[in-house]
């Protein structure tokens, strides 16, 4: 694998005048259970920070505005967003106005000689701010920024409080860690398509979420009397941020208006949760149903095995109703202590429901929400709820959060075509993570291919 260079850059911009951000310390836990965690956490950003870029000058998100700054290093630039031409001139500077709140837009700065002719090109991603972030996913609403230009690619994050390091993976290959939200590859091929994770951790005493000081202490508690699991995973939260990259010789190329009868197609999200046991001992040793048959797989966007799948079936050619949801639930089989059947059941579906669907002349946006659980005893249910934006253009933004049980799987084909292609994969961290005072999996998928 070749080399990852980290960079930070020399200069600054209005990000060094962010707000002082209040840091929280927790006392330690025990089953004797010190009285205090952390004083109230809340925070509601209103507009996302100037983040510094080193192949850009300066960029600022707002509202409904973003704001470019990029070297001086051509007699005059053309810039284009979303393929459509917004700015001529001689200043290495753009301010792009009125604009969608929460919405990502692409930028292609072209270079130009005297003889304007391209000597450089830069492509950036990035986003618009939101006037208030959603506290159920902190990932859903920060602004990720992608910088690329010839050989170089820049990945550019917002903090999330109480993490001091990011694992960064490139084409599922550890690639280095950093304490920064910057990370630049130096060593890019024009034609090969690269797909970036980055991973981190944090208490959950720091989430967020409503009462997660309590929550925080249930799981701790948890984590202790479990035998096969421990403090340290039932009271992590865990983030995990992938962006998908076109290879830079598409995305470099000139600027082509976009059609949008070129880019109408039909889409198809499948997410699943399945148990890979063949069978689950029950911790209950009261109970008369002893075993549970697990699905007795692994990851497989076919497989005809699993505890729920709902299938997203999507029609972005401008139908009034551009999202269907087909849902289904396994059936749950218990045995006993002999492993012989003594019941089955199907739980209700009605937990799962598509909700917010959103649809516009630039993306069709939707959630899904699922809370579906054991139909034979009193359990917690398997909790998810996904975010997902599909811009007309070809671009997909999906955020989602879910317990870390049981084992979940979440892909994405076209209608007419047969390969799925993963957006995201999490194992079970054991079915007490089900449990609503266990830290959740929060994670989102990109795309950056125009």
């Amino acid at each position: 694998m070749k080399e990852v260079v980290q960079i930070m850059p020399a200069f600054h911009t209005s990000s060094d005048r962010k707000k002082k951000a209040v840091r929280y310390s927790a006392v330690a836990l025990g089953l004797t259970g010190a009285a205090y965690l952390i004083a109230e956490h809340k925070r509601k950003k209103q507009a996302a920070p100037s983040v510094p870029s080193f192949m850009l000058d300066f960029i600022e998100q707002k509202q409904d505005q973003i704001t470019l700054a990029w070297p001086h290093i051509g007699e005059s630039y053309r810039v284009y967003r979303n393929g459509q031409f917004v700015y001529s001139g001689q200043e290495p500077r753009l301010t792009d106005t009125s604009l969608l709140p929460g919405t990502i837009y692409s930028y292609s700065i072209e270079c130009l000689d005297a003889q304007d002719e391209p000597i450089e090109k830069i492509k950036v991603q990035t986003a618009t701010a939101v006037s208030e972030k959603r506290t159920e996913n902190v990932l859903a609403d920060s602004i990720f920024t992608t910088v690329v230009t010839k050989g170089q690619i820049s990945l550019e994050w917002e903090p999330i409080d109480g993490i001091e390091e990011y694992t960064i993976l490139r084409n599922g290959l550890e690639a280095g860690k950093v304490k920064k939200c910057l990370f630049i590859d130096l060593e890019i091929e024009d034609q090969e398509e690269y797909t970036y994770t980055i991973r981190a951790r944090r208490p959950l005493e720091l989430s967020e979420q409503e009462a997660s000081e309590g929550k925080s202490l249930m799981a701790n508690i948890l984590g202790f009397l479990k035998w096969d699991t421990s403090t340290q995973r039932t009271a992590m939260e865990e983030f995990e941020i992938t962006t998908r990259i076109a290879p830079l010789k598409q995305l470099l190329e000139g600027e082509k208006q976009k059609s949008p009868e070129n880019n109408q197609s039909k889409k198809h999200l499948r997410y699943t949760t399945f148990l890979p046991q063949k069978w689950l001992k029950n911790p209950n040793a009261a109970s008369k149903y002893h075993y549970f048959k697990g699905d007795h797989r692994g990851f497989n966007p076919d497989s005809p095995q699993y505890r729920t799948r709902a299938d997203v079936h999507l029609d972005m050619s401008g139908v009034d109703e551009p999202v269907e949801l087909v849902k289904s639930v396994g059936t749950t089989k218990a045995y006993n202590w002999l492993r012989s059947p003594i019941g089955e059941a199907q739980a209700s579906d009605e937990g799962i429901a598509v909700e917010k669907v959103f649809n516009t002349d630039e993306k069709v946006a939707f959630q899904l929400i699922h809370s579906v659980g054991n139909p034979l005893v009193l359990s917690p249910a398997i909790d998810y709820d996904v975010h997902a934006t599909f811009y007309r253009n070809g671009e997909m933004d999906i955020a989602g959060n879910h317990d870390q049980a049981p084992h979940h799987e979440v892909y994405l084909k076209s209608v007419d075509s047969p390969h799925w292609e993963t957006i995201h994969q999490s194992r079970s961290k054991g079915l007490e993570m089900m449990a609503p005072s266990t830290a959740n999996k929060l994670w989102r998928y990109t795309t950056f291919t125009i």
